[in-house]
């Protein structure tokens, strides 16, 4: 719920404003997905997850809007300000909601819901009432807006959503069985949970200088492709060095790999500037949603061929993704050829 969903917000948001979006987002996250340590039973548990990942998918298309409305000339970077402070949410609430259980309790758990509650607080003040799209375009249904745009963008964003797909099985990956080989090789636990922040930071940090350069480098595809193919290496030759310097590549390649996603949202919302919330939900929830469900698979086969294997054979993916974006030029010419004579 938290990533398939978001195209229906991301609609929404263009479509009557991102102004509620804002407000009820971080409310209805922070609530639900704090009740989670009092929840009764098993089923209560389930509908907290679902209203609580709605939440987290209201929240995401209109926060990219945001950057591509406010960001001027500089809409690489202020994408990347917004994914970097979404990187640091994540990281310090692991670790918030962790204080909060060690120190007095699962049924404290409510406690967590306080950042968020102010924030909807904050957002009912100050957060613009913006349409993203214009008048006609909100009139418009899902379907006919889709009728009416261009085949080449439609292969455009296509393309970006494939990308983003590929650093999603990437990163899901990682995030899934390094914990287990790491634990396995003498590392506890808890200090995973200090390396995995690491990995989240500073692939924040990572994506706030690919945002900043990539306002300058009209070819965003370039470094994408860049990106995503110092990661190949890092990851592939991450059991054959020590365990200190795996923990390195680790943190590294969550640099080269989170670092494209901030770039990606931006080339979705160029691709589609009237409706950059629907485009940027396609680019983020879309294709991280496509991704945990194709892990499934993933994670059978890690059963029979071992996670190592899986591990390094996953780098196809954004090898993938990389010989993709040498066609997005000249897709986008074609687009471009069309608009002109249109």
């Amino acid at each position: 719920s938290a990533n398939l969903s978001q195209p229906v917000f991301g609609f929404l948001s263009d479509k009557y404003g991102i102004r509620y979006f804002l407000i009820l987002g971080p409310l209805v996250a922070s609530v639900f997905i704090s009740l989670l340590g009092i929840a009764p039973a098993y089923w209560v548990i389930l509908i907290c997850l679902f209203l609580g990942n709605l939440g987290v998918a209201a929240i995401h298309p209109p926060t990219a809007a945001i950057a591509n409305l406010f960001g001027g000339k500089r809409k690489g970077l202020a994408n990347s300000l917004v994914s970097f402070g979404g990187a640091l949410g994540f990281s310090f609430g692991s670790i918030f909601i962790i204080y909060i259980i060690e120190r007095f309790g699962m049924m404290y758990t409510p406690l967590a819901a306080i950042p968020g509650l102010i924030t909807a607080a904050v957002m009912v003040k100050f957060a613009p009432d913006i349409a993203v799209s214009n008048t006609s375009s909100r009139k418009a249904s899902f379907f006919n807006r889709l009728r009416k745009v261009e085949k080449p963008k439609i292969v455009l964003l296509a393309i970006i959503i494939f990308v983003s797909y590929c650093r999603e099985m990437m990163n899901i990956t990682l995030l899934t069985f390094m914990p287990l080989y790491f634990t396995g090789q003498g590392i506890k636990l808890m200090n995973f949970g200090y390396i995995f922040m690491a990995f989240i930071i500073i692939g924040g940090i990572g994506g706030l200088i690919a945002g900043y350069y990539s306002d300058k480098i009209q070819k965003r595809t370039v470094v994408v492709q860049v990106l995503l193919s110092f990661s190949i290496p890092l990851v592939f030759t991450i059991f054959l060095v020590p365990l200190n310097i795996s923990i390195v590549f680790f943190i590294l390649a969550g640099f080269f790999t989170i670092s494209t996603l901030p770039l990606c949202t931006r080339l979705a919302q160029d691709i589609f500037p009237e409706n950059v919330s629907l485009a940027s939900s396609f680019s983020i929830g879309a294709a991280a949603g496509s991704a945990a469900l194709t892990f499934i698979l993933v994670g059978k086969i890690a059963d029979i061929v071992g996670m190592i294997t899986v591990i390094k054979y996953i780098t196809i993916f954004p090898l993938t993704a990389c010989l993709l974006l040498f066609f997005f030029p000249f897709v986008k010419a074609k687009s471009s050829i069309i608009a002109a004579k249109e």
